[in-house]
């Protein structure tokens, strides 16, 4: 050919020939052709679509978590606040479960049912309000209505009017001591009239006293008693010979000494037969006072 034509030869590209001479030359030959750069994972287009779909994913379950701990001012992508949302809203429901299902077991029970406890608790409620006061009445504190004019004018009572009701105390009385000038209430006494449970007296005499009266005035002893709550109608006390009060007993004398059935006429009285102290008119409300 000549100059002008060109022909088209093919490029020979030689290649070493490896030529292992021993065994050791051959395992060498093995290493360099499986090495891992030969071996590296050739990267194909389904392999690429599929690490395409699951990048988004992924991105944003770190977004959100991120946001989450760590407060980020940041707003996270939208697709990982509707993850967020998602999840607070699967929480918000199991906690409401548990209320609606015990309102459900509740209304499984019948109106009935519950009807039936609510009457059983006012029930109850009654039973221990009367126990309260029966306790309150035995042991602490009771009210009595004066039942004559014994008492005139500290205590009003008289047949067919309205009476003065006293409380009176019945702790106070047994863990103190009684004293001279106190209002009592006290059992009705053997020679006392039957219509009468209860007496109203006030105490003179104290243990190992002497009482005596003349002149219109007690004497304790020698000594003459001031007395501001008499009647002055009656004009003092009648004249009573001298009389010693027993160990643990009491003097009682009302204070309308000229219309008192009292310690003159049935004696001392024991500090058993004693109900307690009163300390308070407590009706009507015009008498309403301390004693």
């Amino acid at each position: 050919m000549g100059r002008g034509s060109r022909e088209a030869h093919p490029i020979m590209v030689r290649t070493p020939e490896i030529r292992p001479r021993s065994l050791s030359g051959i395992a060498a030959a093995c290493r360099a052709v499986l090495s891992p750069v030969s071996l590296r994972r050739v990267s194909t287009p389904e392999s690429r679509s599929s690490t395409a779909a699951t990048e988004p994913d992924l991105r944003m379950r770190i977004d959100a978590r991120v946001a989450e701990r760590r407060g980020d001012d940041r707003p996270p992508s939208a697709n990982a606040v509707d993850a967020v949302d998602a999840v607070d809203e699967r929480a918000a429901a199991r906690r409401a479960s548990v209320p609606r299902a015990r309102h459900a077991a509740a209304r499984g029970r019948g109106p009935a049912v519950l009807r039936a406890r609510s009457g059983w608790r006012t029930v109850i409620s009654l039973l221990c309000g009367v126990l309260l006061v029966i306790l309150l009445r035995t042991f602490v504190v009771a009210s009595y209505y004066i039942p004559s004019g014994s008492m005139e004018p500290t205590l009003h009572g008289c047949t067919g009017c309205e009476p003065d009701l006293v409380v009176v105390d019945k702790v106070g009385f047994r863990l103190g001591q009684v004293g001279r000038g106190d209002v009592v209430v006290i059992n009705r006494p053997p020679l006392a009239p039957k219509e009468d449970d209860k007496l109203i007296k006030r105490v003179i005499g104290l243990p190992g006293d002497t009482v005596s009266a003349h002149g219109g005035t007690v004497y304790i002893g020698s000594q003459p008693l001031q007395e501001p709550y008499l009647n002055p109608t009656c004009g003092g006390t009648g004249a009573f010979a001298p009389v010693l009060v027993a160990a643990g007993h009491f003097f009682l004398l009302g204070d309308n000494r000229c219309d008192s059935f009292d310690s003159r006429r049935f004696g001392s009285i024991s500090r058993s037969s004693i109900v307690g102290r009163a300390f308070a008119v407590i009706w009507p409300i015009k008498h309403l006072r301390w004693l």
